[in-house]
């Protein structure tokens, strides 16, 4: 099969940037697909390297700058990324650039495209300009963690952000479900995680330091267990008390000793979350994650699981009894359980959809082949 994957107009597409999740699921994505065999064709700014069949350059950094640079030129993107987080205009005016970005990504596909090819939309109506000049039957949204999709053939990184979905598109209404959309969770490459089963003194909050984020709820529990709390993220918007410790943005080396040590990582998000990859980062540390008890968390810490893989909260004790238990978890069963996710085992769900998509594609072209009525051997 051939996929055509425009990436993010505010970013090359690649591992450096690891702190935007969206990007990496490309990286993830367009590695996954090469695996099983597929070409992979992705359309983005100068200085990508995601692995991939054909790379077509439709814009450069210089125009990343021209639209969201400050002129600091440490950076290839005109700005210290490191501490005050990505720009775009996802919830904006579209700039300049993102408008070349949509024309060449247009032509480039327009001139490589062929009927039975895959269009892969990673973010809804941001998107949507290159898909509806594109026309291809096979556009899919392949992981679908945020607000505004709309494709006719998607997969939600969780069952809560489809049915949210679903029930924002049609409230009040008796919601029917579509056979061709899926659940697949969010994917992870096992060279970025590092397993310790002796952790440090310390417990550990990584993310955007945002009340939203339940930054608060770390720092009030880690205060009360009388214990550190280190804080790594890219920009810092709250007051810290003496016990905590703020290191900035980890890389990814930093990344995997941070979460590989510590007694276990706090993500008590107070939105419900789509996925929040950082707790299953955790988990593949052997890290327990200790979250709140909504949006994803009920699917990826289940209830037979919930103390032996990660701890789901409700109340500030809740928060402190986690961490105290958190000591004495299994941490060999967190990173087994957690292995689930790792993109082996994921790219097989991701397959067996666009196998689907295709025999519905194949339907429409031969009515001697069936589509979702096809049966092996028949």
């Amino acid at each position: 099969m051939r996929f055509h994957l425009p990436a993010y107009v505010h970013l090359p597409a690649s591992e450096r940037y690891l702190s935007c999740a969206f990007t990496q699921k490309i990286v993830k994505l367009s590695k996954m697909l090469l695996s099983l065999g597929h070409e992979v064709f992705i359309y983005g700014a100068e200085s990508s390297d995601t692995p991939c069949t054909k790379f077509v350059q439709t814009h450069t950094l210089k125009d990343i700058r021209d639209a969201w640079g400050e002129g600091d030129n440490r950076f290839e993107l005109g700005y210290d990324w490191k501490t005050k987080g990505f720009k775009h205009d996802f919830n904006t005016e579209r700039t300049t650039t993102t408008k070349k970005f949509y024309a060449n990504c247009i032509k480039a596909i327009n001139e490589n495209k062929k009927p039975d090819d895959f269009l892969l939309v990673m973010q809804g109506y941001y998107h949507k300009p290159i898909a509806d000049k594109v026309g291809l039957y096979l556009t899919c949204e392949p992981g679908i963690g945020y607000r505004g999709s709309y494709a006719n053939f998607r997969a939600f990184e969780s069952s809560y952000i489809q049915n949210f979905t679903y029930g924002s598109e049609h409230p009040k209404q008796c919601i029917k479900g579509k056979y061709y959309d899926r659940v697949i969770p969010n994917y992870f490459d096992p060279k970025d995680f590092t397993f310790k089963d002796k952790k440090q003194d310390y417990y550990l909050y990584m993310g955007r330091l945002i009340s939203l984020k339940g930054i608060d709820t770390a720092i009030k529990a880690t205060k009360a267990l009388g214990k550190k709390l280190v804080l790594a993220g890219q920009t810092l918007e709250v007051k810290l008390e003496p016990h905590c410790e703020y290191i900035g943005y980890a890389d990814l080396e930093k990344r995997k000793e941070l979460m590989a040590n510590a007694i276990a990582t706090f993500t008590p998000t107070i939105y419900l979350e789509a996925f929040a990859g950082v707790h299953v980062e955790s988990m593949l540390s052997g890290t327990p994650p200790i979250t709140t008890n909504f949006g994803v968390y009920p699917e990826t810490i289940p209830d037979y699981l919930n103390g032996k893989v990660g701890f789901r909260c409700n109340t500030l004790q809740d928060f402190v009894n986690a961490g105290k238990e958190a000591m004495n978890v299994d941490n060999k069963f967190v990173r087994k359980y957690a292995e689930r996710f790792l993109m082996d085992n994921v790219k097989l769900e991701f397959q067996k959809w666009f196998e689907d998509l295709y025999k519905v594609y194949e339907s429409t072209q031969d009515k001697t082949k069936l589509g979702w009525h096809r049966i092996k051997g028949k």
